[in-house]
Parts: structure tokens; C-alpha cells; sequence
């Protein structure tokens, strides 16, 4: 007697010999090897970001920084100008106000040259002789000791040079 094996599987199980059906792939979530290269593009570019700041703000502060230096050393020279036309050495330095007023008007001038790389920087230059004194006259020590930002009057020289900006 002939017996037919049918090709049906059986309830519940697989055909004799027939290879177990391929298993599907769960793909509603991502493996361990996909979640590590997105956490380790997420880190490099949190750490170019940062890197980014840190050089725009470095920069920043720098610039900052050497400005307001800049600034402060503009000052400085203006004030030792002034300090240095009030003095009197003794000798014939100045033979005239006129050479006077040129000399320190002119050197009070040059720190917008020497500093001109500071925005907005101004200079305020403002040398006159004593009021009842020529252009031609020799100035005095006293009337050199005596020179400030005031106006000029008749006993004392106006020496001004002043850092705006």
C-alpha cells in the first residue's frame, strides 16, 4: 500500500524537512550600533559648538581689551604732554610762545596718528600764550608752571590736550 504525505503542514508545526519561515525583523526600533554613532554625532557637534563660542567670545575680550588698553595709553601720553609744558628746565627751550604753542599743539596732534587705530578717538589740542603776551615774547617759568586746561589769562598759559572718544 501506497501512503501519500501530504504537503500541508500539520497544525502547529512545519512540514517534515522544511526549514523553519524566516524571522521578520522588528525594525520599530534601532539597533545598538545605530544609537552609538547618533549619540556620537550629537557629542562632536556639541563640542564644535562650544569650540565655536569659545573662540568668538576669546576674540571678543581680546579686542575689548586692547582697545581700552589703547585708550589708556593714549591718555597717558596726552597727559604727559601737558605735564611736560608746564615745566621749565632752566634753559631756552621755548625762545618764544609761539614755538611753544606750535611745539606741544603739534605733538598733542600726533597721538591721533600714533593711536589712530582706536574707533572714535579724538584729540582736544589747546595751547595759547598768557593773554598780555606776544607771540614773540619768551615765556616765563612761572607762567610755564602755571599752564593748564583753564583758558589763558594773563599770568598763566592754557596747555590742553585731552583724549575724547
Amino acid at each position: 500500500m501506497l501512503k501519500i504525505r501530504s504537503t500541508t503542514p500539520p497544525p502547529g508545526g512545519a512540514a517534515l524537512g522544511a526549514s523553519p519561515p524566516p524571522r521578520k525583523r522588528d525594525e520599530s526600533g534601532l539597533t545598538t550600533l545605530e544609537w552609538l554613532l547618533i549619540v556620537a554625532a550629537v557629542a562632536g557637534l556639541a563640542a564644535l559648538a562650544v569650540v565655536l563660542v569659545q573662540n568668538v567670545v576669546s576674540d571678543t575680550s581680546e579686542q575689548i581689551e586692547g582697545s581700552s588698553a589703547r585708550t589708556t595709553a593714549a591718555e597717558v601720553a596726552a597727559a604727559s604732554i601737558v605735564a611736560d609744558a608746564g615745566l621749565d628746565d632752566g634753559g631756552d627751550q621755548y625762545d618764544t610762545w609761539a614755538n611753544w604753542v606750535r611745539y606741544f599743539d603739534e605733538k598733542c596732534r600726533r597721538i591721533e596718528i600714533t593711536y589712530g587705530d582706536i574707533p572714535g578717538l579724538d584729540v582736544d589740542s589747546a595751547w595759547a600764550r598768557p593773554t598780555n603776551k606776544a607771540a614773540t615774547d619768551m615765556p616765563s617759568a612761572a607762567e610755564l608752571n602755571g599752564a593748564n586746561a583753564a583758558a589763558a589769562t594773563a599770568t598763566k598759559a592754557q596747555a590742553k590736550c585731552e583724549i575724547i572718544g
